[in-house]
């Protein structure tokens, strides 16, 4: 076992040169003597000299996705402080240690934020998402949720949960267990929005579609397991999910205009009121992007019903 103050988790699959941009950000930061960069591969490949060189601990196991993965990280150190970050998130320099200072204070986990996703529309669109997300947990009373891209726990809480669900077997939704299950048994999430982490988010809209859809059939399957988290997840606005329910119907409704005029203009003022919130949130953080949020919207909403429904149908596989 490696004895330190704090270390940082990065689980990893894929090509070795997306992640140096990772590790040497890691390299960089202010309390760099008191962490522990610690590499854990999903998978028996071993990796190149160039990347062992820019981490302290390297380990590697059967491909069975980032959950055991991450357990693997923080079970072979005996550091009190476990923070995690994913292979293609670039923490600024005072990342580690704006995480650290929030789990000095009453909090057993806490969670960071993305500060960039990219400048293609539908990636500026996407962290517009997340700014109008960041907003709501500014105000919350209770935080629901410390998502892995930037996220850190009490290794005496990781160890109480057993850590991750190691039966997900893909980067979807095991943060959000572990955090529902944190949460549960009486701990609580600190949401620090100086502890940020650059990120390039899906840079095509099929992707995004692609992604959201897979989000929310894992979301509903979760809910089955946590059903309180149904009405507050204290990090979904309410408009978000009135916004899905009626993605299909505003569909449906242009095909209806020769014959139901009054609906369909009806069902489009509705889905545009329930933009506001969202639009808001562009005019004050990407101006340019308030005027694509409602066809952003509707085409986030008609993904995540997409989802929705399979999710209900099936348990977790």
């Amino acid at each position: 076992m490696a004895e330190t103050e704090i270390a940082a988790i990065v689980p990893f699959r894929g090509q070795w040169s997306n992640l140096i941009p990772a590790l040497k950000a890691l390299d960089q930061q202010t309390i760099r003597s008191r962490l522990t960069v610690i590499l854990s591969i999903d998978g028996l490949e071993e990796p190149p000299s160039h990347v062992i060189d820019l981490v302290d601990i390297c380990i590697n196991g059967e491909q069975t996705g980032p959950a055991s993965a991450r357990n693997r990280g923080w079970r072979i150190t005996e550091a009190p402080v476990i923070l995690f970050t994913d292979s293609d998130c670039i923490p600024e320099p005072v990342w580690a240690e704006r995480m650290e200072g929030k789990l000095k204070d009453e909090y057993q986990a806490v969670k960071g934020v993305y500060s960039f996703g990219g400048f293609k529309l539908i990636q500026r669109l996407a962290q517009v998402e997340f700014e109008e997300r960041y907003r709501l947990m500014k105000n919350a009373t209770t935080i629901y949720l410390a998502d892995t891209y930037s996220a850190g726990f009490r290794r005496d809480w990781l160890e109480k949960l057993e850590g991750f669900d190691e039966s997900f077997p893909l980067p979807e939704h095991e943060d959000v267990d572990l955090s529902w299950r944190l949460t549960k048994a009486g701990g609580k999430i600190g949401f620090a929005a100086e502890a940020r982490v650059a990120h390039t988010h899906r840079p095509g809209w099929i992707a995004y579609f692609k992604m959201k859809l897979r989000r929310g059939k894992w979301r509903m399957m979760l809910v089955r397991k946590f059903p309180a988290r149904a009405v507050n997840d204290g990090y979904t606005p309410q408009t978000m999910k009135l916004q899905m329910l009626l993605s299909f119907p505003v569909l449906i409704s242009f095909f209806l205009i020769p014959f139901f005029p009054v609906i369909t203009a009806s069902m489009v003022v509705l889905f545009l009121l329930l933009c506001i919130p969202l639009i808001f949130t562009a005019l004050t953080t990407d101006p340019a992007m308030a005027v694509f949020v409602p066809v952003f919207a509707l085409w986030r909403g008609t993904a995540l019903f997409s989802g929705v429904l399979p999710g209900l149908l099936r348990g977790k596989n």
